[in-house]
């Protein structure tokens, strides 16, 4: 099934997140689980009963939430941090572990969380390369001689 904006804003939390647990259930993903001796990947999704851990806490493949997106549970208009709708242009969460985990957020939740705008400009390696640019050619140009 694929979901559309309205479709999800109209879901409480709770039922947004059991959405997501059981699309993936239904296209085979597997969720960690601990079978009393060691963690595998031969579990179910299961949203639980607190919504701010499903998509950060239970979800930790990057294909999981690739497939998410693609069907429109994700990057659909809707904060999988905070459950509100995201207003505005969207922050972006990515996985310090795995760069392909990645989806959309609301400002709030980027500003709340240390994060940066996403509007902020990050040239601050290139003024210092730029900067420093003359010196080198200098120096290198001295060798020569």
């Amino acid at each position: 099934m694929t979901y559309k904006s309205s479709d999800i804003c109209g879901m409480t939390w709770q039922e947004w997140n059991e959405a997501m647990a059981e699309e993936l259930n239904k296209a085979g993903f597997k969720a960690k689980a601990f079978d009393g001796q060691k963690w595998t990947k031969t579990g179910k999704y299961d949203a639980g009963d607190d919504p701010k851990l499903f998509v950060l806490g239970t979800i930790e493949d990057a294909n999981a939430i690739t497939y998410l997106k693609d069907i429109g549970l994700l990057n659909n208009g809707r904060c999988p941090m905070c459950g509100e709708p995201i207003i505005g242009k969207p922050g972006r969460f990515t996985s310090g572990y795995d760069p392909n985990f990645h989806f959309q957020i609301c400002q709030n939740c980027v500003n709340s969380r240390g994060g940066m705008r996403r509007s902020t400009p990050q040239s601050g390696g290139c003024l210092v390369a730029l900067l420093l640019l003359p010196w080198e050619l200098m120096k290198a140009l001295w060798q020569l001689l």
